[in-house]
């Protein structure tokens, strides 16, 4: 047990643990259930429901005392269980052909139609509440995927994690070197990207969101580069004709992820 221990102290506390053992960690019931097939072993410290319903799938699960738990805990008040979960690697060719599954359930399909969603590009974001709010809204907007670039905070930080309430288990989400190759390659997959960048003429809702499409948000301090705005197809800004000189990136992307989703279908009552 002892080395379990230490096994999930260190990937807490260790990016580069994480990536060494390809590993991250999940904490509270939720989190856990959402990550049930991707799941390396569990420790808890109550008999929770869930327990039993993952031991019944085969899910190695190790009991703890709540002291023990208390010590890698990250949160104020523990919920007795959390999970070692393996990473899931994906690649651009994983967006660029979405599954039905990945689109709203509420949104039906024609017997044989396949839809393409948003692809949200995160170029550079710091904070993990923002990138997992991006992420969760994704999911909800029933985006295709989202990129990460070089320089984003890691998704696999426990502030992060938290933050997706589950929604990184829910859609593919690749990490790149190059924003200018990757940028390339969807043009080549007849993908345009679209730059959100207070500069812009444009606004969000005067552009076509239909077909493919990638969605370029950026830095919260300095946004996107001059360099990434010339590399996408079109640029646009989220209108204020308040006093506040800019948006929070995850609410940016919000709101222009969901005049994506109104353009793409006709919401049935």
């Amino acid at each position: 047990m002892k080395e379990k221990l230490k096994l999930i102290k260190n990937l807490l506390e260790k990016r580069s643990a994480r990536r060494k053992e390809g590993l991250f960690v999940v904490e509270g019931p939720h989190l856990v259930a959402e990550a049930a097939d991707q799941i390396k072993f569990i420790l808890y410290a109550e008999n929770l429901p869930l327990i039993k319903e993952l031991e019944a799938k085969n899910i190695l699960c190790f009991k703890v005392s709540k002291e023990e738990f208390s010590e890698i805990s990250e949160v104020e008040a523990p919920q007795w269980v959390l999970a070692v979960v393996k990473m899931r690697e994906y690649t651009l060719e994983d967006l660029v052909t979405p599954s039905v599954s990945a689109l709203p359930r509420h949104l039906p399909l024609s017997k044989g139609e396949r839809r393409e969603g948003v692809i949200v590009f995160c170029h550079e974001i710091q904070d993990p509440g923002n990138l997992g709010t991006i992420i969760r809204t994704a999911d909800a907007a029933g985006a295709s995927g989202i990129i990460l670039s070089k320089g984003t905070v890691d998704l696999y930080n426990s502030k992060t994690i938290r933050s997706t309430m589950g929604s990184l288990f829910h859609l593919p989400i690749v990490e790149v070197e190059d924003v200018e190759e990757t940028l390339a390659l969807l043009k080549n997959k007849n993908i345009k990207s679209i730059a959100a960048s207070l500069s812009a003429q444009k606004n969000y809702f005067e552009v076509d969101y239909k077909g493919g499409v990638v969605l370029v948000v950026g830095n919260e301090g300095a946004g996107l580069s001059t360099e990434i705005i010339k590399l996408c197809d079109e640029t646009v800004k989220i209108p204020m004709p308040g006093k506040a000189e800019s948006l929070n990136v995850g609410i940016s992307t919000a709101v222009i992820l969901y005049e994506a989703l109104r353009q793409r279908f006709a919401f049935s009552s």
